[in-house]
Parts: C-alpha cells; structure tokens; sequence
C-alpha cells in the first residue's frame, strides 16, 4: 500500500532516472525499425491512407497515428524521440508515485532492462502500452465517476498498440472480470464486461493478420517452422525475459542472452538453460501466490505469448518482454490487495537485480557506442556531387529517406520508393533475386544513359560478394566512405561508386 513517508524517496528516485533516461535518449541512435514506421507515417497524405499503408505491417494503429500526427509539424526525427521520451516519464511516474508496488522494489524497477531500455530507450510501440497498462492497474479497483469510460478506453488503446499487448490487455480484463464478480456485480453484468471485452479486440486484430499478398501471410510461417526450435524458444522465453543480460563481451549484444549464447561453448547448457527458465517461472509463482487473480493474469498472458511463439519465434528480447510486464502489472495489483510478504519482496529482488544487471550493461554499451550508424546517412549522402545520382538497395531505403527526407531508386525493387511496404512478392525479388542488385543497376544505368551511379548500402564489399556475385564481377565498385561500429547489426553503412567495368 502507498506510503507517504516514501513519497521524497520517490521523487528523489523518478528525478534521478529522467535525468538518466534523457541523457540516454540524447546518445541513442535511433535505427531501422524506429525509423521505418516514421518513414510510413511522414508519407501518408491522410489517416485513410496512414491505415491502409501499415495493413502490411502486422501492428495495430497506435503508434503510426502517433507519428502521422507529428510528422504533420515536423520531419526531423527528434520529434520521435521527444514524444517518446514523453510518454516514458509518464509511465514511470505513475509507476513510482502512483502503484501499490512494495517501496524497496518500485525504486529499482525503472532502472531494469525493459524499463530503461528496451520498451524505453528504442521508440517503437512497446512504452505507450506500459503507459496505458500502468493507468489500468492505477484505476482498476478503485471507484469514481465515468470508471468504466475511462478503463474501457484504455483497455481499447492498449489492445492496438501491438499483438502483445492484446495478450496483456485480455489478461488484464480477466483480472476485471474476476474482480466484478467478487465485488457481488450481476451475473448478467458479469457477462456484458466480457462481451465489451471481446469486441473491443476485433479492431486490432484487423491489423494485425495482414493481407493475403503480404510477407507475413501464415505460409511465411509455416514454412520457416520447426518443432525443435518453435519448442526451444518457448521453453527458454522466461529465460529471456527474466534474466535479460546481454552478451557483454560482444559489440553486437543487442537481443541475445549470455546463458543462451554460451550454449555453443558449453553444451551442458542446454540442459541448464531450460532448468533456469522454469526456476525463474517457480520464483514469480512463490511472489504471486498470496492473490490467485494476479497469478492467474501473469499465467494467462504467459500461456498467450507461449502459443505465439509456437507460430512465430519469439528470440527477440522485445517479443518476450510482454512476460516480465505481466510480471510487473500482477505484482502491482497483487500488492494493491495483499499485503505481501517479506519472503516475496526477497524474491522479486532477485528478479530486479537480474533485470538491473542487464539494464546497466545494455544502456552503458548504448552511451558508449552507436547504436545505429544511420544518422550518420546524411553526411554521407553530402559526399555525393549534387551533379551525380545516388541510388540504393531495400534494406537502406529507409535509412536515406528517414535522414535524408525524400524518395531513391532501389536498385532491387527497380524503383523509386518513399517506404517499405511488406508484400510476398517484393519480398520475395529481394530475398531470392539473385541477380537483383546487378539486374536493377543495369536498369537504371541504361535508362539515364550513365557511365557511374554512386550507391548507398549496409552491406560491406565481403557481404554485396555473397548476396550478389554478378553484380560485384559486371560492376567495378569503390568505396568511397563507410561507417561502421555500430551496435545492431545491420546498422552500418557503406557508399560506393560503381562503374561498368
């Protein structure tokens, strides 16, 4: 239960992590798939157009209409993170000041790997849904006028901000129900609660399973499963999720796990891991198991994300993080009707020491090094004479219209393009064109009758030689300039002139 004796701690601890999470914001480069959704919303011309651009996506609207309605003021891409950096502050806020999470955790909780970090750092659609399941958990038990209006539109907010946080937000209504049926409601009522519930969800799940024609159609899926590795995944997704430090030795670190990774190295950990996995799983049961609801919504909404990763691998920290946010919103709402045990707050310290172990790593290596090299585009793109043509590849398009704020030829789709859009058959040209760099360079150099294109890229020369052989035999490339070290691993960027030989 809140304490206002804790309440200058607090304060003390929320002004201590804006400082630390501004300055963090200030140093993290922001990379492809931050920039990708900026790319679909700054190109739609209005909300029916915004709508229909992201059916290829797979994620519900929120987040793009968010960006849509800032790329109506601006086109630089620190509006993103300002309002990102916004909407974060808030969410721990009322984390801090508002929850009825024991003081000696709740201080520490800002400072983990997802709240620091991943959900936090990276703007995406992750930290307004850990904005609008903390108002849940704020306003879920307590009584005032217009309730049911208000928790009704935050529960339909969070179930568009992604698939995930439609698990979260059914599991969270699951509690409701529970509640509504303790506190004596109707039967009837009951019934009606669960219905809304259930027709909110239908708006989302519109966009989240994408058209026929796109590349995350079900067959995508089904032909890249595979019982041994779908099972791996999900048996080692509260490892992930639970313990989520990063291989610290490698620059690379980011979406990896240190016990997962040192498999390769020491076999017996892959009779370890999964032993781990299911003990971090026991430690959550034995802090919940003082209120059955809470359990139940962690156990529901864990259950939602294993059967999501039977179909589609969730190895990506982001995808697994849903579990510990589970952990977080039941914890909070088990506090906020049971006292909870010393035994308990012991035990929730380990998981926030794990979580604050990977949280230091991640957002140290983040200060230290660039994320992303794609900033970095526009400089580049100024060494190019204003007199010669630039082109580009899919995979860099979006990092040179995000920087450099207008359409490029892509030499693999053999046309001018603002954003990506996920079709099969585009996908398809690109990944199994052999030929597609050399076939669309050709293209465009016989249409514009040029002797030399200058060409933008992530890929360095040892990696355009594997993807595309013809095209580095036919074409004599020099590199011009390039930029690497970056921490995701596509995040460099190479500029090349490219001449017939």
């Amino acid at each position: 239960m809140r304490s206002t004796s804790s309440k200058p701690l607090l304060w003390a601890v929320f002004i201590i992590y804006v400082m630390l999470f501004c300055f963090a914001m200030y140093r993290h480069e922001l990379w492809g798939d931050e920039y990708h959704s900026w790319n679909i919303a700054k190109a739609s011309k209005n909300v029916w157009e915004l709508l229909s651009n992201i059916r290829y996506e797979g994620h519900p609207p929120l987040w793009y209409l968010i960006l849509f309605t800032i790329s109506k003021f601006t086109h630089n891409l620190g509006g993103i993170q300002a309002v990102h950096l916004c909407i974060v502050i808030v969410a721990v806020y009322i984390l801090l000041l508002h929850s009825d999470i024991p003081v000696a955790s709740r201080i520490w909780m800002p400072f983990g790997y997802y709240l620091l970090f991943e959900f936090t750092l990276l703007s995406r659609n992750y930290a307004i849904g850990l904005l609008l399941a903390f108002c849940i958990c704020m306003i879920i038990r307590r009584q005032f006028g217009g309730k049911l209006l208000v928790y009704y539109l935050l529960l339909f907010l969070l179930t568009n901000t992604h698939l995930l946080g439609i698990f979260l937000a059914g599991s969270l209504h699951l509690y409701f129900l529970i509640y509504c049926a303790e506190q004596k409601e109707k039967a009837g009522l009951v019934i009606l609660h669960g219905v809304l519930g259930i027709l909110l969800v239908i708006p989302a799940l519109s966009f989240v399973f994408p058209p026929a024609d796109s590349v995350l159609n079900p067959q995508f899926f089904s032909n890249k499963w595979q019982l041994k590795q779908q099972a791996a995944t999900i048996v080692l997704a509260p490892l992930r999720a639970l313990m989520p430090i990063p291989v610290w030795w490698d620059g690379h670190f980011w979406n990896t796990q240190f016990l997962i990774d040192a498999q390769r190295q020491f076999p017996v950990l892959k009779i370890v891991n999964p032993i781990f996995s299911l003990g971090l799983l026991v430690l959550v049961f034995f802090i919940l198991r003082g209120n059955k609801k809470s359990l139940l919504l962690f156990g529901v909404n864990l259950l939602l994300t294993f059967a999501t990763a039977a179909i589609f691998p969730l190895t990506s920290a982001r995808y697994v993080g849903f579990i510990y946010i589970g952990f977080i919103v039941a914890y909070w709402l088990h506090a906020s009707e049971t006292p909870t045990t010393l035994g308990a707050r012991r035990l929730a310290g380990i998981l926030l020491a794990l979580q604050l172990a990977g949280g230091a790593i991640a957002v140290t290596k983040d200060i230290r090094y660039p994320f992303s090299n794609a900033y970095r585009a526009h400089g580049l793109f100024s060494e190019v004479p204003p007199s010669d043509k630039i082109v580009t590849d899919y995979w860099c398009l979006n990092v040179l219209s995000a920087f450099v704020d207008k359409p490029f030829y892509c030499v693999d789709l053999g046309q001018e393009v603002t954003f990506l859009k996920w079709k099969a058959d585009v996908f398809k040209t690109v990944i199994s064109g052999e030929s597609a760099h050399y076939d669309g360079m050709m293209k465009y150099m016989a249409d514009n009758n040029l002797r030399y294109v200058y060409f933008m890229t992530i890929y360095s020369p040892e990696a355009l030689r594997k993807l595309d052989p013809q095209f580095v035999d036919c074409f004599k490339l020099e590199l011009i300039d390039k930029r690497e070290g970056a921490i995701e691993k596509y995040g460099d960027l190479y500029l090349y002139r490219v001449r017939e030989k």
